[in-house]
């Protein structure tokens, strides 16, 4: 039977009432300080009359307010929605709208809460002396969180999670991968709360009597991840690929002797910079996880050993390695057709309890990522778009998107979103945006046909419809954008157009 995360969070409390829960900021919570603020939080819903709320937003922060205000609600059984208050304030809005909110909670009040024409809780900082740890256990098929990604329509798409699945995950890292977290263990949390890899550097050390330690929210913060890793002695940290590239000119000094387990998630994993991280763990497991948001967190997991990836790695990108816990994973062809040979390439599908139900709200597309059995209530698969391939050894190995959908610092992005912004903003219709490496990661660059436009403007007006991550860092000019042999744009001849044009 699989675990209950609400009954673990619950039982930490009761157990490990002084040990330390949340650090954020300079305010540290103990497990009893963290019950008495969930408790303010839960009596301030009561006396709006949204104790019974189906869905409560939340404007995400660094501040341990915020991460109260979302454990609060999920152990109310209410179904979490962060809203990143860096957003766009038309994105937030069209979340609010499609979501369906009840109610919103922020630490304080902002732009966002003013339009959105909901109730509004705040002042809920304060603490019930002896809170009661209410034992209600929410559904298994209710939602726990409920995300918004990119949409190829120009507005994003929600992933809702119930508790099933998200119970069905962390049985998974507690019992069946051979992990032993407990007590002493300190988390890293470096996610933006709308990034569902947050979900899991929260939850599972409030699942075990753990400490959570979050990175303050900077504009420097892959090294403000690398100074918390280092001052608050961390020994279990969840990262994206991406730290890596950003601090790589401090790995040769940095030493971290309290970090036994480093994974990551979100994107590639670069070989030459999980060797260099391997030496600042002085060999220490390192595990690269992964999973869409559609399979609740991550799902797959290879395991680095200085012996054996070296040659694992395909184009300097280290493997994803086997389905873990019920998950099932294989690959098709075009034509759906079954993928297994030894290095034929297909696209990744996923199967297990860890599948979302669809997307919120949007049967079509559902339909089209999502797949059942005769007879089945819940999906039977899901199409990840991830081409991928086997190798000889039975791990799978990342090769790329089969759509527009990209990883832009871990942030999954799709491309017909930004253009959608660009068409709106500039009334053009010849717009295409592609990925392009820049040394580091991924960039966008934006390809219109001339004549050329005020570009500060256009950014300018970007910013008001789309994230920071999803603004084109180029724009490129062509007479004609070029096609493929199907009428649509070529978007790899885009990309090599760039690369030929790039300085050496």
């Amino acid at each position: 039977m699989d675990v209950s995360v609400a009954d673990l969070v619950r039982a930490s409390m009761r157990k490990h009432p002084e040990r330390l829960a949340l650090h954020a900021r300079d305010e540290q919570l103990t497990y009893r300080e963290l019950a008495r603020r969930i408790a303010g939080v839960r009596s301030r819903l009561r006396e709006l009359g949204l104790d019974s709320a189906p869905r409560l937003g939340i404007v995400t922060g660094d501040d341990a307010s915020t991460y109260v205000a979302i454990i609060a609600a999920f152990l109310s059984g209410a179904t979490y929605v962060p809203l990143n208050k860096k957003a766009p304030l038309a994105r937030n809005l069209d979340i609010v709208e499609d979501a369906d909110l009840s109610a919103i909670i922020a630490a304080e009040p902002g732009e966002l809460t003013e339009a959105a024409g909901l109730p509004v809780v705040t002042g809920f900082q304060r603490a019930v002396a002896e809170p009661q740890v209410d034992d209600a256990v929410p559904a298994v098929e209710d939602a726990a969180y409920l995300l918004f990604t990119s949409g190829s329509t120009g507005k994003p798409k929600g992933v809702p999670i119930d508790h099933g699945s998200l119970n069905r995950f962390m049985t998974m890292m507690l019992r069946e991968c051979g992990y032993t977290f407990g007590p002493d263990d300190r988390f890293l949390q470096m996610f933006e709360l709308t990034f569902d890899l947050s979900v899991v550097s929260l939850f599972l050390p409030l699942c075990v009597g753990a400490s959570c330690h979050i990175v303050p929210d900077s504009r420097i913060g892959f090294v403000a991840a690398l100074k918390v890793l280092r001052e608050q002695r961390i020994t279990v940290a969840l990262m994206v690929p991406s730290l890596l590239a950003y601090v790589e000119a401090h790995l040769e000094t940095v030493r971290l002797p309290d970090l036994r387990l480093s994974m990551f998630c979100g994107e590639a994993l670069l070989q030459p910079l999980v060797e260099k991280w391997s030496k600042v763990v002085d060999g220490r497991a390192v595990h690269n996880w992964y999973g869409p948001t559609e399979a609740t967190i991550f799902c797959m997991r290879y395991e680095w050993s200085e012996d054996r990836s070296a040659n694992a790695a395909v184009n300097g990108v280290v493997p994803i390695g086997r389905p873990m816990g019920d998950t099932e994973a294989w690959l098709i062809d075009a034509n759906g057709q079954r993928v297994d040979a030894p290095g034929e390439k297909g696209e990744l599908v996923l199967a297990g309890r860890q599948l979302a139900s669809g997307y919120w709200r949007s049967p079509a597309r559902t339909a089209e990522a999502f797949f059942k059995a005769p007879g089945a209530e819940r999906p039977s698969g899901y199409r990840t778009g991830d081409l991928c391939f086997k190798n000889a050894d039975g791990d799978f190995v990342y090769c790329g998107r089969t759509d527009a959908q990209v990883k832009v610092d871990g942030h999954r992005v799709e491309l017909g979103e930004i253009e959608h912004a660009v068409r709106k903003v500039t009334g053009r219709t010849a717009v295409a945006v592609v990925a392009v490496p820049d040394g580091r990661g991924v960039v966008l660059a934006l390809f219109m046909e001339r004549p050329e436009i005020d570009e500060s403007s256009l950014i300018s007006e970007l910013k008001g419809l789309l994230p920071a991550y999803m603004l084109p860092r180029h724009i490129r000019y062509l007479d004609q954008l070029p096609l493929n042999l199907n009428g649509k744009f070529d978007r790899p001849k885009m990309r090599a157009l760039f690369l030929e044009a790039a300085p050496a």
